[in-house]
């Protein structure tokens, strides 16, 4: 929630094997907030990382980089109106590796599970399954 503290919660967990993981997205929610990016600021970022052209998978990724292009002119644009810190959006550009290696370390936990728990995989909501199917395929265990 805008403008309360980010802090890990106390209680203890069982282990799940992703406390790696867990300090890093609270490092990066810390991080952002800090930039104190208005609403506009944060939904022009969002797309920009997720309109991300590298993606192995990617048929068009040109077309994917022009249009990446566009939201990061309409972010400088959005910063340069509300008069911010002219290296605001390098400072928000600056924690796109922390980004990637969220999303590694995730798909890393997430394969570990799947291979784990497949019958439990199988079962993942399906905007979950949409979302990370091409990073991972959801194989049935009794097709084997």
């Amino acid at each position: 929630v805008r403008g309360m503290p980010l802090t890990r919660p106390s209680a203890p967990r069982p282990p799940l094997g992703c406390d790696d993981l867990i300090s890093a997205v609270f490092e990066l929610g810390r991080n952002l907030c800090r930039l104190q990016l208005s609403d506009e600021e944060i939904a022009l970022f969002t797309a920009a990382v997720l309109l991300s052209p590298d993606r192995p998978w990617l048929t068009e990724s040109k077309k994917v980089q022009k249009l990446q292009d566009k939201i990061y002119i309409a972010l400088q644009h959005e910063i340069q109106k509300k008069h911010s810190a002219e290296d605001k959006l390098s400072k928000m550009v600056s924690k796109l590796p922390l980004m990637k290696t969220i999303c590694n370390l995730h798909l890393d936990k997430l394969e570990f599970f799947r291979l784990l728990h497949p019958e439990t995989a199988m079962n993942f909501p399906p905007l979950y399954k949409e979302v990370f199917n091409s990073e991972l395929q959801y194989s049935d265990p009794r097709e084997s």
